[in-house]
């Protein structure tokens, strides 16, 4: 094996060990975020069903749930079932969502171009909302809330405490395909020149 042979298997080698160390820390990352974010969640939804009885007890929450038996039942339906499963499964379906929306922003320059270069209000105004729509269309889709006053309060809190962290791992984890493609293109030149140099 010759010495260039043997360079190029080393820093392989070396590049492969410092991805896979990445990839642990940032998969330690998104499970601790995903926990907390879920915590945070829980704890939102129980401030939620306090309310919501504070409300009912009122004239106009008494007013709401005679003129709105739908929605209301829809509202008891969140609050009866186990709402911790409820904020996991929102926790996780933003996760996803997310992180496949990041990475293919990044992925195609549209994180250089529209998510870097913005600032915190900018990022929520692109980003945030947008993507919090997302994961509601989504968890509406999968739950049959059919209301958006219902669905919103349930998925912004983690769609916007994971939104900009997703940014962040898709940075650290791919290459955005310039990257990717300037080498490949940069080795099939040379194998073209190399083969056309040869003697016939």
């Amino acid at each position: 094996m010759s010495f260039v042979q043997n360079e190029i298997l080393l820093g392989l080698k070396k590049s492969c060990l410092n991805y896979g160390r990445n990839l642990v820390d940032i998969a330690t990352r998104a499970l601790l975020l995903v926990i907390c974010t879920a915590a945070l969640n829980l704890i939102v939804l129980y401030f939620y069903n306090i309310l919501w009885h504070i409300y009912q007890l009122t004239y106009i929450g008494r007013q709401f749930v005679i003129l709105h038996p739908e929605r209301t039942q829809k509202i008891e339906t969140i609050f009866i079932n186990d709402i911790s499963w409820l904020s996991f499964y929102t926790t996780l379906a933003a996760f996803v969502i997310c992180m496949i929306i990041s990475a293919l922003c990044h992925i195609f320059y549209l994180s250089r171009f529209f998510y870097l270069s913005q600032g915190k209000i900018g990022k929520l105004a692109l980003w945030g909302l947008p993507l919090t729509a997302l994961v509601s269309i989504y968890t509406n889709n999968q739950h049959g809330f059919n209301s958006w006053t219902t669905v919103i309060p349930i998925t912004i809190v983690p769609t916007l405490c994971i939104f900009t962290y997703s940014f962040k791992f898709s940075e650290r984890l791919l290459p955005e395909i310039g990257d990717v493609i300037t080498p490949i293109y940069a080795y099939l030149r040379q194998m073209v020149l190399f083969m056309f140099s040869q003697p016939h």
